[in-house]
C-alpha cells in the first residue's frame, strides 16, 4: 500500500514522508510538481494507493488537476494539504472528491487519520479482503485503539507508558502474524470483523 507525495515546500514533503515511514506506511517518493509526478506514477509496475497533494504546486498544473488525473489513472485516493482554504478553491477540489481536505499547518494526527481514512477506502474497493479472525492481546488491542484513534506510536507509547520501540515492535509483529500490510489495513479488518 503506496503513497505518493506531492508538495514543493521541500522540507514539509520530508518531515510527510519521515512521519508516515515511522508510521509503518510504504512511501514512493515525493515530488514537487505534478509533471514529475504522473511521469514517476507512469514509470511503476504498481501505482499509488494515495496520494497526498498539496494544492499550489511549480509548474502550471495545479495539485487539483493532478489529483483528478490520478483518480482517472490510477484509481488513487486523494488527501489534499493546502494553505489555500477559499471558497473557490475547497468548490474545485471538492469536485475530486478527496478523502480529506487537510488545511495547513496541520497536526500530524490530522495527516494520520487521513491516511487511515484513505486506505479504509481503498481497502473498501477491493474483492478479495483476507479471510483471517484476528485475535489480539490486552496490550495489543490498547496500541490498536489508539493507533485507530489517530495517535502516532510514539503517543501511543507515552499514553501507556512504555517504549516507543515496543509499540514498534507490537505492530510489526501484528502486522507479520496475519500477514498483513499495514495498520490501516488491521483496522479495516477489525471493523469488518466487529459488525
Amino acid at each position: 500500500m503506496s503513497i505518493l507525495i506531492v508538495e514543493d515546500e521541500l522540507i514539509t514533503a520530508e518531515e510527510i514522508a519521515e512521519f508516515l515511514t515511522d508510521e509503518g506506511f510504504e512511501v514512493l517518493e515525493t515530488w514537487p510538481s505534478a509533471q514529475s509526478a504522473l511521469k514517476f506514477c507512469s514509470s511503476l509496475s504498481e501505482p499509488p494507493k494515495v496520494a497526498i497533494c498539496d494544492i499550489n504546486l511549480k509548474g502550471n498544473t495545479t495539485g487539483i488537476e493532478l489529483a483528478a488525473n490520478l483518480v482517472e489513472q490510477y484509481q488513487c485516493e486523494i488527501i489534499f494539504l493546502s494553505a489555500y482554504v477559499d471558497a473557490s478553491t475547497l468548490k474545485q477540489a471538492f469536485n475530486v472528491k478527496p478523502v480529506m481536505y487537510v488545511s495547513k499547518p496541520y497536526l500530524n494526527k490530522q495527516l494520520l487519520v487521513a491516511v487511515h481514512m484513505a486506505m479504509h477506502n481503498y481497502y473498501q474497493r477491493q474483492k478479495d479482503h483476507p479471510q483471517v479472525v484476528i485475535e489480539l492481546s490486552k496490550r495489543e488491542r490498547e496500541i490498536v485503539a489508539l493507533i485507530a484513534d489517530g495517535l502516532s506510536s510514539k503517543q501511543a507509547a507515552e499514553k501507556l507508558f512504555i517504549s516507543k520501540d515496543t509499540v514498534n515492535t507490537h505492530r510489526r509483529n501484528i502486522l507479520h502474524r496475519y500477514k498483513l500490510n499495514n495498520f490501516s489495513q488491521l483496522i479495516y479488518l477489525l471493523s469488518k470483523q466487529e459488525k
